[in-house]
């Protein structure tokens, strides 16, 4: 089991789209939400993702294939 945070980024239909919803459904993976911001059209959100580690890639691709934009966390800015 591996662990991943990133920061996505939503922009036009992308943000009104359950896209980490099905996300997590397609890939078997818990996410856990830490912060989010909608507006119009256009939307960010960072998460902390669980699953298998091969699973967190593909679906990190799969994001970026339907045009969110996908960000590595580095620093422990989601805890809490």
């Amino acid at each position: 089991m591996g662990k991943r945070r990133v920061h996505l980024t939503f922009q036009g239909q992308l943000a009104d789209e359950p896209a980490i919803w099905t996300m997590s459904q397609e890939f078997d993976l818990v996410f856990s939400i830490r912060q989010a911001d909608l507006t119009d059209g256009f939307g960010w959100i960072m998460l902390e993702l669980e699953g298998d580690d091969q699973k967190l890639s593909d679906a990190m691709r799969w994001l970026e294939e339907r045009g969110v934009i996908v960000a590595p966390i580095e620093q422990d800015v989601v805890a809490g």
